[in-house]
């Protein structure tokens, strides 16, 4: 509630000047108010993102993480004081409402047909929480503040990681949710897989940084041995080609002619060094489930993946009956052979939302490539525009791997890279022309897309 100033003369007898500096000290308290709130915010915002990584923090018996409690606080406090961006991704902001919305249809069509309607609210609430929520916090701010929140995720990305090496080398006997029983690293993330992907993903980040000339290159020589060694200790194939596939993305996208030979002949030398000599110096477990595979050319050494195999043919034949309406929420599972849901979202959400669902969660990523293409395409931001497709890219090419993806630590980087490349967008349609030319990105002009 505003305080009201008392005056010993009445206000009419006031003069003008006094009369209008009353007046604007009365408007200033709630600006001042509202900028408050917006700082404190941002603060939990960041907060939010730093804590983002650590699963291990989290409620039992219901999906609620210590970065998910920083979140819903920011998101109160924005909402209270009219500080909510309804466009947090610009122009493609409704596309995603609407993905969104097909994409929960398809859950309540096959759930209220064939499932269990009963199981509709927690995954509504898991998902809005993700797609709806996280985007209103964390997308919608400027371009350095965006940043910003992405070097936070790096840094606590690295911290996950000498943690988890920490555990892993000097820890007797450790807890299986930081090491799996065969000795896999989880770190705070608690799965292996997840936590090599996003060390991949991390590695981008950096290196994208890096290129725009957001982070100095001592930084870049402390995270990307951490964050490299962390995707050996989780043996984790898949962590491993998704790691390597983007790190040679951002920088064949991003990087200068030096660039993409210097890292293509680092790449070839770790790799003939681990054929070669990898018993001498690689983590056992990375040996064990990667380096044997690819030195005895057999499979079965390198993981789950033949009875991955078999879920996904059982899932691409249940698939074919379930186009039009789905199985419902967490049906799968039951009516599975081998009780338990396939390791790949696409095909999980077309047996359980159908054709809908599967349109939903496909258009939610291709919202996130009309965003970046836009920026490439944009002035003086194409390297922002790669970064944000190298990101989705990973997260794309995960979800082949996955039953779920609605996991904070999974989202909170989905959503900070195309939330980069909106505010890009944002802040190069806001300059005035004369100003476009110069910029801090180091990229050249290219065409805007409606020349």
């Amino acid at each position: 509630m505003t305080r009201v100033r008392r005056f010993s003369t009445p206000v009419t007898e006031l003069p003008v000047g006094q009369l209008a500096g009353a007046v604007a000290e009365g408007r200033e308290l709630p600006a001042q108010r509202r900028h408050g709130a917006a700082r404190a915010a941002g603060i939990l915002a960041a907060i939010a993102v730093a804590l983002s990584p650590m699963n291990y923090l989290r409620m039992q018996g219901i999906y609620v993480t210590a970065s998910d409690a920083a979140m819903i606080l920011a998101f109160i406090l924005l909402l209270v004081n009219h500080r909510l961006p309804l466009h947090f991704f610009g122009s493609a902001t409704g596309f995603w409402f609407v993905c969104f919305l097909l994409f929960c249809g398809g859950l309540t069509l096959g759930s209220l047909v064939n499932g269990e309607p009963k199981a509709l609210p927690s995954v509504y609430a898991q998902y809005f929480f993700s797609l709806v929520v996280l985007p209103m916090v964390l997308a919608g701010r400027s371009y350095p503040e965006v940043v910003a929140l992405i070097k936070v995720l790096v840094a606590a990305l690295v911290g996950v990681m000498l943690f988890g090496i920490y555990v892993f080398h000097f820890v007797d006997d450790p807890s299986t949710r930081l090491v799996s029983g065969s000795g896999r690293m989880r770190s705070l993330i608690e799965r292996e897989n997840e936590c090599a992907a996003l060390a991949g993903i991390g590695m981008v980040f950096v290196l994208g940084l890096n290129f725009l000339g957001h982070l100095r290159r001592g930084w870049l020589v402390i995270s990307l041995p951490v964050l490299g060694y962390g995707v050996l200790l989780t043996g984790s194939n898949s962590g491993l080609i998704v790691s390597l596939l983007g790190v040679s993305t951002i920088v064949l996208f991003c990087g200068s002619a030096r660039h993409v030979l210097l890292t293509c002949g680092l790449i070839l030398a770790c790799g003939a060094s681990a054929l070669l000599f990898g018993e001498m110096f690689l983590p056992e477990v990375f040996q064990e489930r990667v380096l044997n595979a690819l030195l005895t050319h057999d499979v079965s050494v390198a993981g789950t993946f033949e009875d991955r195999a078999q879920l996904l043919g059982e899932a691409m034949h249940t698939a074919r009956g379930t186009l039009m309406i789905g199985l419902g929420v967490d049906q799968y599972r039951e009516i599975s052979a081998f009780g338990a849901p396939v390791h790949n979202v696409y095909l999980l959400v077309l047996t359980e939302g159908g054709a809908m669902l599967l349109f939903g969660l496909v258009g939610l990523l291709l919202t996130g490539v009309f965003v970046a293409v836009q920026a490439i395409r944009a002035d003086h931001s194409r390297k922002v525009g790669a970064l944000t497709l190298t990101v989705l890219l990973i997260f794309a090419l995960m979800l082949y791997m996955f039953p779920t993806f609605y996991a904070r630590f999974w989202n909170v980087p989905v959503i900070l890279a195309i939330a980069l490349s909106a505010s890009r967008l944002m802040e190069v349609h806001d300059a005035p022309k004369q100003d476009r030319r110069t910029t801090s990105l180091g990229e050249k002009p290219f065409w805007r897309m409606e020349r």
